[in-house]
């Protein structure tokens, strides 16, 4: 795709070509975000000859930067250097690369990820000081994660002793991330947060490496945490040439840390920044453009914008109401089927959202029974399976043997004989001696409870791992690897594992994938090293949207969270009663507005159709609910829908019609009182 200005409207030409200074890019469902990102970089590399490596673009997903590095590739000449683009985690791992010396780590850091964390968060929980606390190590987890996003530390957690859940709170933290530091290991908050203590810390380093980016841009702005906007305000701190790209409208992570309030404080925090609006929707049709601009007007903390298309009117929203979930569903896809015999469109071009995961499992039942292929996206990553996550484990042993969760994932896996017991006598001496695990391995002879045969297969393990290590220092990691997998009887080990031949036959063909995937890594990279690599595996196995298989036409199913970024020509939103969508506990929570986002989002999916749905019934438990349309429906005009109406929504449009007339009532009489007073003072 080749670079042309022209093609561009008024507002996303302006975006484009304003190139210095604080840039606010309010950018709407639809407007053609990507577009003028990419355009962006490519004009200022090509027509206002700014050095390509003086140029950063940060965004959140590895999939993102891939399609954004890709398009700008293509506008550029052959002969261009190619930018910087990549995720705030990515950045991190580059910058520590460096200088993470400086913080008293190696160079050969470990990257732990979801798992990793987990496992280590376990161990910390098993100790006496944190019985009760948390019944799951995912929910102690989410919360360690959730203060380091708000740029929290242990201490100033500890110093709130009025609060024994901080107190608690700030030695789990303390713990977990000294025993990091112990394994040189950093997980993904780290690959933020340590780069902001070289900034504090080591300042005139910090500086110097940022050095290079004079023009930085990002994408998803109102995304970011308080870490990520604290980077972002370091490393344009020299210059000032900020562009942020984003919409508060659908801002929707709030529970994992992310900032509205970044990008709607942004020209206080950049005193006379341009703020240029996208309103121009590229997406969707006249009616389903004003369902969303009417569902998002509700919200007072945002940012004004409009969205406006000219795809033409459209057919009118859907109404689906039945007495249970089951007939909920049961309408949904007849209306599914309606909607393909009338429009000739693939099952590709629909997908069904729902607010919550536990939603799937009805609609993927009756779509088996119906026949009817579907892609459920959110299924297990490739990198989270435990196959590739054992496989993986070993390389991650022979980069860093210090790395004891990896350590401890495979000392016994395939079996050799290293018992739990054998393995805590292991950790044990460990403590006592304050050396490293893996270098008691070499040495196990001389530990007196460890048995003579087990010692003789921790000496044994200790030696393959060094033998390999030494291999990769020279030989090729796809080949090394695969014969490593070979010597220790990986396979035979699946085998063995699983008594279900389907399973035996899914979980060897998983790691054979895995097998291809070193494989080509070494091929086609240009830096092919086992560090690399490992990197690349921690960064994949970010959280992330899944990417559906295209090698046939299928229904997509997902949460509405899931479904940011992505559009179908027909969308089904179902569950649209009050306390599922909106949910309930998000709204004891005190967080309509995000969830009044949510709906605009789901809203905006939608390119020809939109579909809502709901049971006036459905089962919680033993209990019987009776359900209410969700608010976020009836603050739609009725006269957009196509057939049957929500019940209440004529009365609520017209309370919402009759207190938008008072409000600009108000607003009229203020403004006289204010021009009066002004003229008499003068």
């Amino acid at each position: 795709m080749s670079l042309n200005l022209d093609s561009l409207n008024p507002q996303q030409r302006e975006a484009v070509t304003t190139t210095a200074g604080a840039v606010l890019v309010l950018a709407g469902a639809g407007s053609g975000k990507t577009r003028v990102i990419t355009a962006r970089i490519a004009h200022m590399i090509r027509d206002k000859r700014i050095p390509s490596d003086n140029v950063l673009a940060v965004t959140f997903t590895n999939k993102a930067a891939g399609e954004m590095a890709q398009r700008v590739g293509g506008m550029l000449p052959k002969s261009a250097g190619k930018p910087l683009i990549c995720t705030f985690h990515a950045l991190g791992v580059r910058m520590l690369r460096a200088n993470i010396h400086l913080l008293g780590y190696r160079p050969g850091f470990a990257i732990y990820d979801t798992q990793d964390q987990l496992r280590l968060v376990q161990g910390l929980l098993d100790e006496d000081d944190f019985e009760g606390w948390w019944s799951q190590p995912k929910d102690a987890l989410h919360a360690v994660q959730r203060a380091r996003g708000q740029g929290l530390d242990a201490a100033e957690l500890k110093r709130h002793r009025d609060s024994a859940e901080d107190l608690r709170l700030g030695e789990l933290l303390g713990r977990y991330e000294d025993t990091l530091r112990r394994m040189n290991a950093v997980d993904f908050e780290d690959l933020l947060h340590l780069p902001l203590r070289l900034c504090r810390e080591h300042p005139h380093e910090a500086r110097d490496w940022f050095a290079r980016f004079r023009y930085v841009m990002v994408d998803e702005y109102q995304d970011t945490n308080r870490s990520q906007y604290a980077l972002m305000r370091e490393i344009v701190r020299p210059h000032g040439n900020l562009c942020v790209v984003g919409d508060d409208d659908q801002s929707i992570y709030g529970w994992r840390g992310a900032e509205p309030e970044n990008i709607r404080g942004f020209e206080r925090d950049f005193p006379g920044a341009r703020v240029i609006r996208l309103e121009q929707n590229y997406r969707s049709t006249d009616v389903i453009l004003q369902a969303a601009n009417q569902v998002i007007t509700h919200n007072a903390e945002r940012k004004d914008k409009r969205l406006w298309g000219r795809q033409g009117k459209g057919e009118g929203l859907h109404w689906l109401v039945a007495d249970s979930e089951r007939e909920e569903l049961e309408q949904v896809v007849t209306h599914l089927h309606a909607l393909r015999r009338r429009s000739g469109a693939p099952l590709s071009d629909f997908a069904i959202l729902y607010r919550s995961n536990h939603q799937s499992r009805a609609i993927e039942e009756l779509l088996r029974e119906e026949g009817i292929p579907y892609y459920l996206v959110g299924g297990t990553r490739f990198y989270d399976r435990k196959e590739v996550r054992d496989a993986v484990a070993y390389l991650r042993v022979i980069h860093n043997s210090q790395d004891e969760v990896s350590l401890f994932r495979v000392l016994n896996f395939p079996r050799r004989g290293i018992g739990k017991t054998s393995q805590m006598r292991l950790l044990d001496y460990a403590n006592h001696q304050a050396r490293p695990v893996f270098d008691l391995l070499g040495d196990a002879a001389q530990l007196s409870e460890i048995p003579p045969a087990t010692a003789r297969s921790m000496e044994q393990f200790s030696q393959l791992i060094g033998r390999y290590r030494r291999r990769l220092q020279n030989e090729p990691l796809g080949e090394t690897f695969r014969e490593l997998l070979g010597e220790v009887g990986f396979h035979r080990a699946l085998e063995k594992e699983y008594n279900d031949s389907k399973q035996r036959e899914k979980a060897v063909g998983i790691v054979s994938e895995l097998e291809y995937a070193v494989d080509q890594f070494t091929r086609t990279r240009e830096d092919p090293s086992l560090k690399a690599f490992l990197e690349h595996a921690a960064l994949m196995a970010m959280p992330q949207e899944d990417e559906a298989d295209n090698r046939r036409p299928m229904v997509t199913l997902m949460t509405v969270h899931s479904a940011k970024g992505l559009e179908f020509p027909h969308v089904f939103v179902i569950g649209m009663a009050e306390e599922s969508f909106p949910n309930k506990r998000a709204m004891e929570e005190g967080a309509e507005e995000e969830e009044r986002r949510l709906a605009y989002v789901a809203i905006t999916r939608a390119r020809e159709s939109l579909t809502f749905s709901m049971a006036k019934v459905r089962k919680r438990y033993s209990e019987v609910v009776h359900q209410r349309p969700s608010r976020f429906v009836l603050e739609i005009d009725p006269s957009l829908f196509e057939g049957p109406v929500p019940e209440g929504a004529r009365k609520a449009s017209q309370e919402t019609r009759e207190e938008r007339i008072a409000s600009a009532r108000n607003k009229f009489f203020e403004r006289v009182r204010r021009l009066r007073a002004e003229g008499e003072s003068a």
